[in-house]
């Protein structure tokens, strides 16, 4: 299959995808609303647990390496992602607003998205681990299809602390996204990991 066969079945192509009337209207709102309630389940969490201190990390930058993107039947070769993070609630729930920027490079295309939303803390006692969940939603492009569309990402994950280092954690993450192109969207995965750096000092 050539580069150009495989994109024409690419659905970000208007050609190729049916419309939101069709029938894959009900499961994209469907979806819309599972996102909806996923968030609204992190904040309830996160206001019956016991509060814990982001402490130096309330304000970070981390590097991310996608170990695996899936979209539309198929797998990037490679990819990764940034994003900053300030914590503008710092009692329960502890809550930070995010940017994220990032790429993913296929064998005949690349994309890319710039997304930002809100960071849920989820508190424990153990300080080791800072887990969170958090929704983005932001601008998904194709560059060979040529077109910009809206994305709506959820997922979570945890920064941990390896013994006697503090000035930086590791982190693991999951992420789910569905991109509403002009037609019926689709739907991605990806699961990631990398650095994160405290940028507020202590």
């Amino acid at each position: 299959m050539t580069d150009t066969t495989r994109f024409r079945a690419h659905p970000t192509l208007k050609e190729s995808t049916p419309s939101f009337g069709g029938p894959f209207a009900k499961p994209v709102r469907m979806k819309t609303r599972l996102f909806v309630a996923f968030t609204g389940a992190l904040l309830l969490l996160a206001h019956t647990v016991s509060a814990q201190s982001t402490g130096s990390y309330s304000t970070t930058f981390s590097a991310n390496y996608d170990v695996a993107y899936h979209e539309t039947g198929d797998d990037s070769n490679a990819g990764a992602h940034f994003d900053v993070a300030g914590t503008i609630k710092s009692d329960v729930p502890m809550v930070a607003i995010v940017g994220e920027a990032g790429f993913n490079h296929f064998s005949d295309a690349t994309v890319a998205s710039v997304l930002g939303g809100a960071r849920v803390r989820i508190p424990i006692e153990d300080d080791r681990f800072l887990p969170f969940a958090q929704v983005l939603l932001g601008l998904y492009h194709c560059s060979l299809c040529n077109e910009n569309d809206l994305a709506l990402q959820a997922g979570g994950g945890v920064d941990f602390r390896l013994p006697r280092r503090r000035s930086f954690r590791l982190r693991a993450q999951l992420d789910f996204r569905h991109v509403f192109n002009a037609l019926a969207g689709f739907d991605a995965v990806r699961l990631s990991g990398g650095i994160v750096l405290p940028l507020n000092g202590r």
